[in-house]
């Protein structure tokens, strides 16, 4: 039995997942890398860029306002057995001073 088959035994249903859904890149301008779905049940998001950068479930992040991911390997990840409805939310973030390339993996139910 594979893990798909295991989850879908466990859970009662099928799951699919999908890499970069929004963009690739946060810039020193708002950006949504997130939108709102329902069916996403985790994500982890990983700053891979050289430079500081914010996230947050509304469109008011800043750079004082939200989750502060560090410079090359900065992690967020959510699931929602822990944190309820926060992976389904739409989610926001600010560079700091320089555009960082980001790595999302989301993982949905079918």
């Amino acid at each position: 039995m594979n893990v798909a088959e295991l989850l879908e035994r466990q859970y009662g249903v099928k799951t699919t997942y999908a890499i970069n859904p929004e963009v690739a890149q946060v810039e020193i301008t708002l950006t949504k890398v997130l939108s709102y779905n329902p069916k996403r049940v985790s994500f982890v998001l990983i700053n891979l860029g050289a430079d500081f950068l914010t996230i947050a479930p509304d469109p008011l992040v800043s750079t004082t306002r939200g989750i502060y991911l560090v410079p090359n390997g900065g992690t967020l990840s959510m699931v929602w057995t822990e944190d309820f409805e926060m992976p389904t939310f739409e989610w926001f973030a600010i560079a700091d001073t320089a555009a960082c390339a980001i790595f999302v993996l989301e993982v949905l139910t079918q």
